[in-house]
Formats: C-alpha cells, sequence, structure tokens
C-alpha cells in the first residue's frame, strides 16, 4: 500500500483494503502456474477484463499505475501472446502519454 500511494501521489485517498485473497498456484505439483478462465460468474461482468487493464490515475488524470497480463486481454486471456498483446498496449499508452508532453 506504501509503494501504491507513493506513485499515485499524496492528492489521492487510497483506503486500507479490508481482505486478500490469495493464490498458492506456485504449490501445485500439476500445473506450476496459473491464467484466468471464463466461469459461471463471466456473463454477469462483461466489462471485468477491460476494467483490469485500466491504469490508476493521479489527482491530474494522469496514468500512474498501468496493469498488462493475459488476465486484461478481452479476447486473448489466458495465452502468452494475449500478455504480449496488453505488454505492448501499455507501452503504446506510455509512448502516447510521453509524445504530448
Amino acid at each position: 500500500m506504501e509503494i501504491l500511494r507513493r506513485f499515485m501521489g499524496r492528492h489521492t485517498d487510497i483506503p486500507e483494503p479490508t481482505a486478500m485473497l490469495r493464490s498458492s498456484w506456485y504449490k501445485n505439483p500439476f500445473t506450476r502456474g496459473s491464467y484466468t478462465y471464463d466461469n459461471i460468474l463471466t456473463p454477469q461482468y462483461p466489462n471485468a477484463r477491460e476494467d483490469l487493464g485500466k491504469p490508476l490515475l493521479d489527482s491530474a488524470g494522469n496514468p500512474r499505475v498501468l496493469f498488462a497480463g493475459e488476465a486484461t486481454n478481452p479476447q486473448h486471456y489466458a495465452t502468452v501472446h494475449g500478455a504480449s498483446e496488453t505488454g505492448y498496449r501499455e507501452a503504446m499508452r506510455l509512448l502516447n502519454i510521453s509524445n504530448k508532453i
């Protein structure tokens, strides 16, 4: 939380979390990894992956913390190329910001 608050700036109020869910996928001897997947609740949250990919903005509206990874890709979740595409997406977001300065 300290690092997140530092990135977001002192004018952003970030509350302490009320709970945390942590996976232990690394202990599973059959997978040694994890990826996103659809479940029966997915239709109730049609924009969940897009929401996960939205950057956190500072008080001036500038992106301060960006998110990439296959879980943030609406078309190619659970894939390596989905993760790569989102890395490219966030790199382009940074380049577009730097071009405006």
